[in-house]
């Protein structure tokens, strides 16, 4: 019976010619993107859970201030997780990891600059983060020695070849300090938070202190430069572990008016969301998968649509079938195993589409791309995603062809299991869920173009920037008169992107339990010229000497303060007394997502690295070969890199970016495979009508006449769909702009244009067919069967 069951399917889906085609292209379309998209989906939301202890390690945050002046961070002192340890019996285990600056290895006669791939960490790192493997080494004494070190496979083969690492040395070329390869971990996993490459043994740092007479990071409560995670015991409350630790640090920070308190959030959730409550990321994904279900829904109404039209040219065949004896079980059946066809040829169809698109998938996310088959994940995707499909487009057209009456069939009075109105309604569906996906491209669209025109408050264009190191100072000098160049400026930073920020101020009128996060930055007195920023009040900075002391706030520092009269008006900062010069308008410092933040400067140009070179379109070769050259001169042993600060500021939007690439390519597969499935249906709508036509053409209607009254049914549809797409779709939208503290507005014609872009594509899609049908000789129509 099923063999009978399956070789009926296999004539009928051969037989079906171009409609066959149309299904099986459509969902094997879909299918290849949502898959995908399930994937990408299903990565973001298993972010770390792969540790075996996950539900258990939590990361410690510290949250400063209230109400306007609140701040939440996920840096910690360096005490947290030694006292966490030995003070709060909740706590198994605890490690620190640290941002491990930029720096330059040499291996062997080779040198590397190594920049956003390292990071301090604790012996004990492989016992709460087991979920990476230790593919060399061994696992238990992960740094053995104070200058230890642990790459990861990929940094191993880039430095050492297939050569075995463990036991290798690598130089720190900026201190000539030499580190120990004593293990080699497994490549970090896509959903993984952790990405470093290099891990250097944390200890090293307490050797630093002492040979520096410093605070040993173990007891400087002072210094918030760790990310601290904690592995709590069964049946532990986060909540009152958060309190200990607060507690305990009140206790070390007696002197402080208002000290920070501790949170613990779970590791599972950092990856979308927030420490400071934004849930963007979250939200990004959720969107993600209602656009991977509709895109699925797309192809599946296409699928029903479809089938339930052609059903009519099998009336006869299942009268009969029914008249010899079948069932509507047994009829159900022929047509779910058809279903089942057509969606395994797609599956077979979609998955040689998928090899085709990874590269851009990757491209996209930033992932590997790998879409293995010998992957168990992969499977829970395929299957979920086959059921879904199987549910929404093979279950209803059987279920409802099966129980048509055959003696109506018998009489070619089929009308009955025509489904015109279930027909229409998916239609309106199908071009509602692309309106939304349309109207989204234009937004996110409108809201990057606004993002990259918007005047972040500083000038940005044709200047790059490098790191001086030592030779700063030299460096600008060199630069300075170069008819390249139109400036130069150094600072700790740039102003793309503020990291620096400090609790340690103090002014006039400032309440003793007052805790205020600014963001500082160290510039030279070009800094503010270069980048054509406005001072609103006071003056700028006049040199080393006499900016040594000297503070100049933006408007919202000056807000957040309440200083009246500001210019002379004493401010100190991290214990250094000094006096308010100046008032500079504000300017973004980090993304347009988050309000600006109050920003303090100051100017001890002994302490920058940066350089900021201007150019000139035409001219920004030969200045970047002028740096180039200098660098050379003074720091030969490392490579020289650079980077222009526009592509510094769109790294800053690089998940809006990603999400309007995505949006425009699911947006354009909406609307290939909506048109295609109206194609279908007004082929066959034209086929039902084919003698209708020739009668009119006998009359004396025109193409025009013919092409209008098989058009004007559809198009209503359309608008239907649009009609009632755009409400919802705005709402959608708007949600997702809330993410922005500085946003676009979304404009009436942006709805609009997508019904526009909707009804000519449809438009065009039901005139290639309906023209075709017009054209036909009306003697062959009328007499057509």
């Amino acid at each position: 019976m099923i063999r009978n069951y399956l070789k009926v399917a296999v004539r009928n889906v051969h037989s079906g010619g171009w409609y066959s085609a149309l299904n099986i292209g459509g969902l094997a379309a879909v299918l290849a993107v949502s898959l995908l998209l399930f994937r990408w989906i299903q990565d973001e939301l298993s972010f770390d859970r792969f540790h075996a202890d996950a539900r258990r390690i939590y990361q410690v945050n510290t949250h400063f201030g209230k109400g306007e002046d609140e701040y939440t961070s996920t840096s910690t002192p360096g005490p947290v997780a030694v006292t966490a340890l030995r003070e709060v019996p909740e706590v198994e285990s605890a490690v620190r990891i640290g941002d491990y600056p930029s720096a330059t290895f040499r291996v062997g006669a080779k040198t590397f600059t190594e920049k956003d791939n390292l990071a301090y960490a604790d012996p004990n790192f492989i016992e709460i983060f087991n979920g990476f493997k230790v593919v060399h080494g061994n696992k238990k004494a992960l740094f053995p020695l104070p200058n230890a070190v642990v790459l990861s496979e990929k940094q191993a083969r880039k430095y050492f070849g297939t050569a075995d690492a463990i036991g290798k040395t690598i130089i720190h070329v900026e201190s000539n300090a030499t580190f120990m390869v004593t293990a080699v971990l497994e490549d970090a996993p896509d959903n993984s938070s952790f990405r470093n490459d290099i891990y250097v043994n944390l200890a090293i740092l307490k050797t630093l202190d002492r040979g520096k007479g410093g605070r040993p990071v173990d007891e400087n409560w002072d210094d918030y430069g760790f990310g601290t995670y904690v592995k709590l015991a069964n049946g532990a409350d986060p909540s009152a572990v958060a309190k200990k630790l607060t507690s305990i640090q009140a206790n070390m920070l007696k002197d402080v008016a208002n000290p920070p308190e501790f949170r613990l959030q779970p590791l599972s959730e950092i990856h979308l969301h927030a420490v400071e409550g934004s849930d963007s990321a979250d939200k990004q994904v959720r969107i993600m998968g209602v656009v991977a279900l509709l895109l699925l829904s797309i192809g599946c109404i296409n699928y029903v649509n479809l089938t339930t039209a052609r059903a009519t040219r099998r009336s006869k065949e299942i009268g009969i079938r029914k008249v010899v004896g079948a069932d509507s079980r047994q009829l159900a059946i022929q047509l779910l195993v058809e279903s089942i066809l057509t969606l395994c040829l797609s599956l077979i169809l979609s998955i040689w589409l998928l090899q085709g698109i990874l590269p851009f998938y990757a491209g996209i996310t930033g992932k590997s791309g790998r879409f293995s088959l010998f992957d168990p994940q992969v499977w829970q995707i395929l299957l979920g995603t086959l059921t879904f499909c199987f549910i929404l487009a093979g279950i209803y057209p059987a279920f409802l062809i099966s129980r048509f009456n055959p003696t109506q069939a018998l009489k070619g009075r089929s009308s009955q299991v025509s489904g015109a109105s279930l027909r229409e309604s998916l239609v309106v569906a199908q071009f509602g869920l692309a309106t939304m996906l349309i109207v989204g491209t234009f937004v996110i669209g409108s809201q990057m173009r606004f993002i990259k025109d918007r005047n972040p408050g500083f000038d940005r264009k044709h200047t790059f920037t490098f790191d001086g190191r030592t030779f700063t100072p030299q460096i600008k000098q060199a630069l300075i008169g170069e008819s390249s160049i139109e400036g130069v400026s150094t600072s700790s930073d740039t102003p793309v992107n503020v990291l620096t920020g400090t609790i340690s101020t103090d002014w006039d009128g400032k309440t003793r339990n007052r805790t205020l996060i600014m963001a500082q930055l160290n510039v030279d007195q070009d800094f503010i010229p270069n980048f054509k920023l406005r001072l609103i009040a006071g003056r700028n900075f006049r040199g080393a000497k006499a900016g040594s002391t000297s503070i100049i706030l933006n408007e919202t520092a000056l807000k957040q303060t309440g200083i009246r009269d500001p210019i002379g008006k004493r401010f100190k900062l991290n214990g250094t007394e000094g006096t308010i010069i100046g008032i500079v308008k504000d300017f973004n410092i980090t993304s347009i997502r988050e309000p600006i933040m109050p920003l303090v400067m100051y100017s001890l140009p002994q302490q920058h690295y940066r350089v900021h070179v201007r150019t000139t379109a035409q001219l920004a070769p030969t200045a970047v070969n002028k740096a180039r050259q200098l660098w050379k001169r003074y720091m030969p042993a490392y490579p020289f890199e650079y980077a222009f600060l526009d592509t510094d500021y769109n790294a800053l939007y690089r998940s809006e970016e990603r999400t309007g690439q995505l949006f425009n390519f699911f947006a354009g597969i909406a609307l290939i495979i909506s048109c295609l499935g109206l194609l279908g249906l007004t082929s066959f709508t034209t086929e039902q009508r084919t003698k209708e036509i020739g009668i009119r053409k006998v009359l004396g209607a025109t193409v025009l006449n013919i092409t209008t009254l098989l058009s004007k049914d559809f198009l209503k549809l359309v608008a239907i769909a649009i009609a009632i797409a755009s409400p919802v779709s705005w709402f959608t939208m708007d949600q997702w702009l809330k993410d922005f503290a500085y946003k676009v507005e979304i404009q009436w014609w942006t709805f609009l244009l997508a019904g526009l872009v909707l009804m000519v594509t449809a438009l065009l899609t039901i005139c290639f067919q309906s023209v075709k049908a017009a054209m036909l000789d009306p003697v062959r129509s009328i007499k057509a069967e």
